[in-house]
């Protein structure tokens, strides 16, 4: 039944396609100067629900956020962003660690802070969010369950940040239209499968847009298109594929039939579409020449995972989109050293993961760790962006490893390269053209 599942969205998401490309609209409309700032992944974590013990500390032995520092990374981005003269808020989710209700108020607290001051946030959810069934209460050795949230509690409790203001909400999922500037639509699409979620087991990380939500979501393009309104789209997954071997290697983190998704968005003019979930700041692109379209998937870093980056953008009368990062320089128990010391953090549990993984393969200790280092710089200099590989510095050393673990490599080492070969546009700082999808 799950094959036939899968055989039935294929085919739904091409006859969209062939039916959005035979009704897009043709000339596309201006966008108006704006300004805006984009954060993701803040995974907030009530520390009330416990930072020390052994439970705990198995925990983020296999995670690389910092979640014991999660609040104080929010204090300092809610701070860092009140300063920016902008005019909304784009949280493309993730709002918690697991999906805590008391962390989802303490998160929207915060944005409450960054209302006050005048701009307005919009949020959706990300996979970690709703009907999480590892929302847990950390006390020594153990954990307790504590209380998560459905669809309609999130709703709730973001009322404030998006869906008190939607000009139409999706019946299927939690996806809205809102209108942050005049002649602007926000298209917040809800890409999460929480609907999926087992109590007791982890949530589903993969994205995907039910049949209603794909029709949903034409509706929409097609009513923005009929009123002349330009739309900019955000969601958690990514929609284009950021490296070579993406899809490949780590497909739960772009959303399912991104190719024809992707496409359809393109076909409607819609050119800037917000992402996350990866944890790493890039930006990448497609096109179709054949019907002049384009579409940048300018995803954000997480707030809790190095570089800790939040994004500026405006736009100008020219129809230009200049894009800025900026990153969080300072918390209160690290107020001189916290880049430094995140990026350590960063290289260290993921060093730690990748070497326990390929220890597991039976690769002794010492070479796994040794692998696990050049493992973990690549996908640090991933998550920053603009990675570059060192002139004269392979991207993984092959030379005089042991049977077992050559076979390991040579299985891998596709994603290793691919980390390191940044696709193009650039991505923490650029200037794109919106009329020809050309940057500098």
């Amino acid at each position: 039944m799950k094959g036939l599942s899968r055989i039935f969205h294929i085919v739904l998401c091409a006859l969209l396609v062939i039916s959005v490309i035979a009704c897009a609209p043709g000339k596309a409309p201006a966008y108006p100067e704006t300004s805006f700032i984009v954060f993701s992944d803040p995974h907030v974590y009530d520390p009330k629900l416990g930072t020390e013990g052994k439970a705990f500390e198995g925990y983020i032995a296999d995670d690389r956020k910092l979640l014991r520092e999660s609040t104080e990374i929010m204090e300092a981005a809610i701070a860092a962003i009140k300063k920016e003269k902008t005019n909304f808020v784009l949280v493309a989710g993730d709002m918690t660690k697991d999906g805590e209700r008391v962390s989802h108020e303490l998160c929207a607290s915060y944005l409450s802070q960054l209302e006050a001051t005048g701009k307005k946030v919009y949020v959706v959810p990300g996979n970690h969010d709703v009907k999480n069934g590892h929302s847990f209460r950390y006390i020594g050795d153990r954990t307790e369950r504590v209380p998560n949230i459905t669809p309609e509690e999130f709703a709730q409790i973001y009322n404030e940040f998006g869906y008190k203001e939607a000009l139409y909400r999706d019946p299927a999922s939690l996806s809205y239209v809102a209108e942050p500037q005049a002649g602007v639509w926000l298209l917040a699409l809800d890409s999460c499968r929480y609907a999926e979620n087992i109590e007791g087991e982890e949530p589903i990380t993969d994205g995907k847009f039910s049949p209603a939500t794909l029709g949903w979501i034409e509706e929409m393009l097609k009513k923005a298109a009929s009123e002349k309104k330009l739309t900019i789209a955000m969601m958690h997954h990514g929609i284009v594929e950021h490296y070579v071997g993406q899809e490949k290697y780590y497909g739960k983190y772009i959303v399912d039939d991104f190719p024809a998704v992707s496409k359809m968005l393109a076909m409607y003019d819609v050119r800037l579409v917000f992402t996350g979930h990866y944890h790493a700041q890039d930006i990448t692109f497609a096109s179709w020449p054949e019907e002049n379209k384009f579409l940048f998937d300018v995803q954000t870093g997480s707030l809790v995972t190095y570089p800790c980056p939040y994004r500026l953008v405006n736009i100008d009368a020219s129809q230009k989109a200049t894009i800025r990062t900026q990153r969080i320089q300072s918390i209160r128990s690290h107020p001189t050293d916290f880049q430094e010391y995140a990026r350590a953090y960063l290289l260290e549990g993921i060093a730690g993961i990748a070497s326990r993984t390929i220890q597991k393969y039976n690769v002794e200790q010492a070479e796994a760790d040794k692998l696990a280092q050049q493992v973990a710089r690549a996908f640090v200099a991933h998550y920053a962006g603009d990675e570059n590989l060192p002139s004269g510095q392979e991207a993984i050393q092959t030379e005089g490893l042991s049977p077992r673990a050559s076979l390991l490599i040579s299985v891998q080492k596709d994603l290793i390269y691919g980390l390191w070969q940044d696709l193009e546009p650039p991505d923490n700082s650029i200037t794109i053209d919106l009329k020809t999808g050309s940057w500098q």
